[in-house]
């Protein structure tokens, strides 16, 4: 599988849903009395020589950035944008998918 712009916008999206699951039980509001937090889980992205951080969508990414995409967490780093590229990869070959041709027809039928 090419990493096209198509292929790089597709996983942005992809990991937004990723990020977006991450809960923490044990937080409580004072204000609402609610227990337990829902929240997008920041991803960083290398761009422009600077690592940026992301907690809603990324707005613009290009192909080379989408194996910088990660998440932090301690002393850990899990390349997301990495593991969706080797998801959809997988998917491709054991389907005999074409995401970038996918993409581009959904691109075609929105306009």
């Amino acid at each position: 599988m090419k990493n096209t712009q198509n292929i790089a916008s597709l996983i942005a999206k992809l990991e937004y849903e990723v990020g977006r699951e991450c809960y923490n039980p044990n937080s409580y509001d004072g204000y609402t009395g609610i227990e337990g937090l829902g929240y997008r889980y920041p991803v960083k992205v290398y761009q422009d020589e600077n690592m940026r951080t992301y907690r809603g969508s990324i707005t613009s990414i290009s192909p080379s950035e989408i194996h910088t995409m990660k998440y932090v967490f301690g002393s850990n780093h899990l390349f997301i944008g990495k593991g969706i590229y080797n998801i959809l990869n997988e998917l491709e070959k054991r389907y005999g998918l074409d995401f970038d041709k996918m993409e581009e027809e959904l691109d075609k039928s929105e306009e």
